[in-house]
């Protein structure tokens, strides 16, 4: 990895104030070029400090069941932060609270309207992709320590290639966003809304979940018990996993991967 900056220095001018914008025990990192932001956090000495790596590129981004993030240097935010939670937490329902801080930001600082979050990990504008959030955890010194990654399309240009349907920041607003106030502002919710989660749990959620369903009432196919089985989406029960209505009653999913619209 080409380590430009360490804790709490900042020498690109892409990141330069980055490190003073964020809380003071947060250890900050800015990458000129990583294979993934995610992977740079987790060969990181455990610590109880908070920790937030941020790349000006990523050569093997990570999306969902090792599918890959495609990104552009200085066209997206790319950024991990890695958060320690008690082993007493249930994690359940964290990605849905972390799309829920980024939608804040883009809807309260940025006046996006039109975002949905689509279970358990996807932020859209109307129907195409705008972020995704990956977390991967493992447990150390009885804490349970959580990298939180999200990738963001902030201007990829035209001639961007990608199979899902995407959209970035420079279609939606008048004036592209500043990739440093704007991760800043990310940072800043996402580890503000993780302090709510760790105390209140799913539920001091549930409401702002259900005004940005993307998915709420919408036909699926589900894999369920080696048959297909359609249904409706209905939400999501207390441990964050997605309800879907279907002839066989209601089957509670808590995995993505054999899930598809129609």
């Amino acid at each position: 990895d080409d380590l430009v900056t360490g804790v709490q220095t900042c020498a690109l001018p892409i990141y330069s104030t980055l490190a003073k914008l964020l809380p003071d025990n947060v250890e900050c990192f800015v990458l000129d070029s990583t294979p993934s932001t995610n992977d740079y956090l987790a060969d990181q000495p455990f610590s109880n400090n908070t920790k937030v790596c941020i790349a000006r590129e990523q050569t093997c981004g990570k999306g969902q069941y090792n599918r890959q993030w495609l990104s552009k240097k200085n066209s997206s935010v790319l950024l991990s932060i890695r958060r320690n939670f008690s082993v007493n937490t249930l994690l359940n329902g964290l990605s849905l609270v972390v799309g829920l801080a980024v939608i804040e930001v883009l809807t309260k600082k940025y006046g996006i309207n039109q975002l949905k979050l689509k279970w358990p990990n996807d932020v859209y504008f109307q129907t195409q992709k705008l972020a995704g959030i990956l977390l991967e955890s493992s447990v150390q010194n009885n804490t349970q320590s959580v990298i939180i990654g999200l990738g963001l399309n902030n201007d990829l240009g035209e001639n961007f290639v990608c199979e899902t349907p995407w959209i970035d920041l420079n279609q939606i607003l008048q004036s592209t966003p500043n990739l440093e106030q704007l991760s800043a502002k990310l940072i800043n919710k996402i580890i503000d809304y993780c302090g709510v989660f760790e105390l209140q749990g799913l539920d001091a959620f549930q409401s702002k979940w259900r005004e940005y369903d993307y998915l709420s009432g919408k036909p699926l196919e589900l894999s369920y018990q080696n048959e297909k089985i359609t249904g409706v989406a209905n939400g999501i029960n207390d441990e964050g996993a997605l309800l879907i209505e279907s002839d066989k009653g209601v089957i509670e999913a808590y995995s993505s991967e054999q899930i598809h619209l129609i």
